[in-house]
């Protein structure tokens, strides 16, 4: 038992620490010439191979069966489509950082993990992105880009934010009594290091997750949110603190596009030519051009509207232009059983205040409505996990008393 108690906070670890780095091997964490991406690796390598032989049955279910399937098309797609177009590094990268890390993690976690799995995942990605936060708050996670936004030890602007929402959803919703004047406290600081990071897709899922929850909840919180707003409103208008934030980071960028005369439009339209891009490439080749090869057959394709970046950052169109129209099909139906999945387990267990499901299921649009507008399939990795936590059959309530930290 000790041995299966020692392997399982390995994997549990080291798939966090993956989680977070995005890739198996970066040449940017080395310290004293040891990369402890490759220590993290191995570490991952072993325990995952030990905790998938140590699964001795499984539930089959539509949702899973829906899940495994599309992770199949990602694997066979890939290689028969490579025999057609290049084989890029980028597209080999994205291939096997998602298959060494996303793929065996989630399977991990729905045929082993119970409550308190989950629960303990969720508190070492909470230390994640407070030590992002930390690092950014003492200069250490700014960009090299030329306008020093934020970012997640170089995994961009948009990463960072990302972590930053994933945080604030964890700290709201997570059913672990915070003690609240430091829970609201450390919120405030990841909406303001968000914020800072100029990434405009992320705030929006943020805003739209807290509408949907605000919806579904009117009639307890609409008198809280509209003394809180005027609360916070006043105390802007009386403090000038505005003015001072404002001096961080780069929160301009999230309001590009509203300025003290009213609206003004400075919007690049690149997500909509990568669109344009992506549908053009469909219509060529609807069954997919391989991992990776997106932006190099849109450019052939249209040589006098070059794609400027790799990926079409939206999920959707990735997976159907790289992976075929087949694959997107499946991912939707997935999403569908996926999101009525969450939201019934979510009702099921309204009355349970131990109960993850409100976590996953606002977590779930959080990242989700982030994979729409920004990343590719690697990046969406922490959404595939929420998915993974979703789909585990045994309920994720606990009839003990609420943890307090």
């Amino acid at each position: 038992m000790r041995i299966n108690a020692i392997f399982s906070w390995v994997f549990m670890l080291s798939a966090c620490a993956l989680l977070a780095i995005g890739r198996i091997y970066d040449e940017r964490l080395v310290i004293w010439n040891i990369n402890l991406a490759i220590l993290i690796g191995i570490g991952f390598l072993i325990s995952v191979f030990f905790m998938l032989f140590s699964i001795k049955k499984t539930v089959l279910s539509k949702t899973k069966f829906l899940f495994y399937l599309f992770y199949l098309m990602v694997l066979v797609m890939s290689p028969l489509l490579w025999l057609l177009f290049d084989v890029t590094e980028f597209g080999l990268e994205k291939f096997f950082n998602f298959w060494f890390i996303v793929v065996p993690i989630s399977v991990v976690i729905i045929e082993k993990y119970k409550r308190i799995d989950v629960l303990n995942i969720f508190y070492i990605l909470l230390g994640v992105c407070c030590f992002l936060a930390l690092l950014s708050i003492v200069g250490l996670s700014v960009s090299a880009r030329a306008d020093e936004r934020m970012a997640a030890l170089g995994g961009g602007p948009i990463v960072f934010a990302r972590w930053m929402g994933f945080g604030i959803l964890t700290l709201f919703f997570l059913p672990v009594k915070f003690r609240s004047w430091y829970k609201y406290f450390i919120m405030t600081i990841f909406l303001t290091l968000a914020l800072a990071s100029g990434s405009r897709g992320p705030i929006l899922a943020l805003i739209i997750t807290g509408l949907v929850y605000l919806v579904f909840n009117f009639n307890r919180l609409i008198v809280k949110v509209i003394f809180g707003v005027a609360l916070l409103s006043l105390i802007i208008l009386i403090s000038g603190i505005d003015n001072k934030i404002s001096q961080v980071g780069n929160f301009d960028r999230i309001f590009l596009n509203v300025s003290k005369k009213g609206f003004v439009k400075h919007s690049t339209s690149t997500r909509k030519n990568l669109a344009i891009g992506s549908f053009i490439l469909l219509q060529n080749y609807p069954l997919g051009v391989g991992a990776g090869n997106w932006q190099t057959v849109a450019n052939k394709i249209r040589p006098t509207h070059l794609m400027p970046l790799e990926y079409p950052h939206n999920l959707f169109l990735e997976v159907a232009c790289e992976y075929g129209l087949h694959s997107l099909i499946i991912l939707i139906i997935l999403f569908l059983y996926v999101f009525y999945l969450s939201y019934n387990k979510m009702q099921r267990y309204i009355k349970d205040k131990t109960s993850l499901y409100p976590l996953l299921f606002y977590l779930l649009l959080f990242l989700f409505f982030n994979s729409m507008v920004s990343g590719m399939l690697n990046d969406s990795r922490l959404l595939f996990i929420v998915v993974s936590f979703i789909i585990i059959h045994k309920p994720l309530i606990d009839s003990e008393n609420v943890n307090y930290l």
